[in-house]
């Protein structure tokens, strides 16, 4: 015997709404029922049609997405969204809507703009996605949004914002049935704003009219729907002309005028459609199928969701897949067309399915459940003992399945857990490994690095032993000339040849003066400019990558001309204080200005290192040379650290005028 429940059911859904769009196309539900010979209840309605409409993208909005296209990052962009955001709103395109929504707020979160010129922004794409989660019926979603988008409003200090998500949030409460909590944000919202955006001041009067309506207060519904009608009309608004006269079609319909609901839906219908105003077609299209239902005209019922159904999926508008789908089960359970019936409800448990995921809440089961009772109380005094029999066993066989998976999982479960935390120990031993070597690579830089400095050192010493070896010719050599001029001087007498051989020896004396003083000054600072040999120095430093040296001479060219010993002098005291820094600043930049204002040279040392508190350190050797120095050349030394906020240290030397004499 063939069963009611056959696995093939869901595609014969497909199948009879594929047929219902070829036959029905055009066709009036008039004619149809007489087709199939109800023609009891022909005389409720007129003649009306349904057609599907393709989601293409509109003609209409080509210059949208080129100006989108061409738009520069940042307003540009964000002002062709919300233009995008609502035309899509108008055709009930709600996954566009999202889209844009989403697209708005990542495109926010990369502007490089202070985050007070983004509220005004984050209040627009927060209305967006509420509004877009509205239609598709994430209605807690909604909430969520429109309460953000209220709060960066009032950041920001839009009131046109505030006010229009105050109006989205009332909506989303209308449809969770929380009529006085919208009743008591529109009143509020209409008070602080309603004459300063009289066009938004109507969708809130309609919103105002709903609240009512679902209390039963037909009368005050009433009031607020003509006040928004006739505000429209004032506005010229079409659309909100619209809105509010299927408002009242619902109110006629509520009222028990069917005749004229009939007659207002389908008015409402066709003008939505001929202004390409998609959302409200839907929208009207769905109550005209309802109210078909509840006037026991199943077939036409069948027909005009059916339409429905397939303008929804093209939107992906979730909310109204399931309002659609909801009605047709119903309507093929009176029609006692279980097969259809049973398919319609498995569509909208995957519509429900979908809200379920994107809300994050598990309500499959709660469905199921519905469902289940809903066919055994329609089904139970037509079902055989052997489909009994049958469902009986498909449950036994389903609670053995279920077993199975459990039992399945509690083994599956605890073996994941240890191949996690195995694998955590492998990632942990692998990090240890590349610490270690980073470890063993910073040994080895520090290694170079002290192997480098000791080189420098060696190379000063060398020097400084020339100066000592230089100083002891000069006192041996000279020093002994002059003993011998001070003899000769001191029993001097007015012979001329006595004068001569004077003469003679002081001139040899200047003459190894000069000579060993040329001696004292190294090749390279004859052969080069001053600060080239700094560039130089500091250049090779610098190639090891772990240093970045900046030096800034100004002006170079006055710079490069002060005499050979101060340069000399200067020079050993850049060495030694770039040493310091290489073996305890810890440093990765380091900056040195040299400059010469006035006859005074000013020398200005700076690293990023890890500093020191000057009265807690004693000088070492190092800064012992380079006071003495300084010293020397009557300068001026100074230290200026903190502890993790590197040191600076600067010299000042006063500079005489370069003399060719000895």
């Amino acid at each position: 015997m063939k069963t009611k429940y056959s696995l093939h059911i869901a595609p014969s859904f497909h199948l009879l709404a594929i047929i219902t769009l070829i036959f029905f196309l055009g066709i009036s539900p008039v004619k149809a029922q007489e087709a199939d010979g109800d023609s009891a209840n022909t005389d409720k309605v007129q003649i009306n049609t349904f057609s599907t409409i393709p989601n293409n993208k509109e003609e209409s909005l080509t210059s949208y997405y080129e100006a989108l296209n061409n738009a520069d990052y940042g307003s540009q962009r964000f002002s062709v969204f919300e233009q995008l955001a609502e035309q899509h709103i108008k055709r009930g395109n709600t996954d566009s809507i999202l889209h844009y929504g989403n697209l708005y707020m990542k495109e926010l979160g990369n502007w490089d703009k202070p985050d007070a010129s983004k509220q005004l922004h984050y209040a627009k794409a927060h209305y967006f996605l509420g509004i877009g989660s509205h239609i598709n019926g994430l209605l807690d979603k909604s909430v969520e949004w429109h309460i953000k988008g209220l709060k960066d409003a009032e950041a920001a200090h839009s009131e046109e914002f505030q006010y229009k998500n105050k109006i989205g949030l009332a909506h989303s409460y209308i449809q969770n049935s929380e009529s006085d909590k919208a009743l008591e944000t529109l009143t509020k919202a209409i008070m602080d704003f309603g004459t300063m955006f009289p066009e938004l001041t109507i969708q809130a009067q309609i919103f105002m009219g709903n609240a009512h309506l679902m209390k039963g207060e037909y009368e005050l519904a009433k009031t607020q729907y003509d006040e928004a009608l006739r505000m429209a009309t004032d506005f010229k608004d079409f659309e909100k002309q619209l809105a509010a006269k299927l408002e009242l079609a619902k109110l006629a319909q509520a009222t028990g005028a069917i005749e004229k609901a009939f007659q207002e839906y389908e008015s409402v219908r066709n003008q939505a459609l001929a202004n390409d105003l998609t959302a409200i077609y839907f929208e009207g299209s769905l109550l005209l199928a309802k109210l078909y239902y509840l006037e026991g005209m199943y077939e036409t019922a069948n027909i005009a969701l059916s339409i429905a159904y397939i303008n929804a999926i093209e939107r992906e508008n979730l909310q109204f897949q399931k309002e659609t789908l909801t009605m047709q089960a119903r309507s093929f359970s009176q029609l006692e067309d279980y097969k259809n019936a049973y398919a319609a409800m498995t569509q909208l448990f995957r519509v429900n399915n979908k809200i379920t995921a994107k809300q994050q809440r598990e309500i499959i089961k709660e469905l199921e459940i519905q469902y289940e009772t809903l066919e055994k109380e329609k089904t139970i005094s037509s079902l055989e003992e052997e489909q009994i029999a049958k469902n009986a066993e498909l449950e036994r066989q389903k609670t053995i399945k279920n077993a199975f998976l459990i039992g399945f999982l509690i083994i599956l479960i605890p073996i994941i857990a240890l191949l996690y935390v195995y694998y955590q120990k492998i990632q942990a031993q692998s990090e240890l490994t590349k610490k270690q070597e980073v470890i063993n690579q910073q040994r080895v830089t520090a290694l170079k690095q002290e192997q480098e400095l000791n080189l420098i050192k060696a190379a000063i010493e060398g020097q400084d032993e020339e100066r000592k070896r230089i100083a002891q010719e000069l006192h041996d050599s000279i020093g002994g000339n002059l003993a011998g001029i001070k003899l000769q001087v001191a029993s001097l007498t007015k012979e001329s040849s006595k004068w001569k051989e004077i003469n003679h020896q002081l001139d040899e004396t200047y003459q190894l003066v000069r000579d060993i003083s040329h001696t004292l000054i190294p090749k390279k600072f004859k052969q080069h400019a001053f600060s080239e040999l700094i560039r130089e120095y500091i250049g090779s430093i610098s190639r090891s990558g772990k240093l970045e040296i900046g030096f800034y001479p100004h002006p170079e060219a006055d710079i490069n001309g002060i005499d050979d010993m101060t340069q000399m002098e200067l020079f050993k005291v850049i060495q030694e204080l770039m040493t310091n820094t290489l073996k305890h600043a810890e440093a990765s930049r380091v900056d040195i200005h040299l400059n010469l204002l006035e006859k005074e040279l000013s020398l200005l040392f700076e690293d990023n290192g890890k500093g020191f508190d000057p009265s807690d350190i004693k000088e070492g050797i190092g800064f012992e040379n380079i006071r003495s120095r300084i010293n020397h050349m009557n300068g001026t030394f100074h230290i200026d650290s903190l502890q993790n906020r590197g040191t600076v240290i600067s010299i000042e030397i006063p500079i005489k005028p370069t003399s060719n004499e000895i």
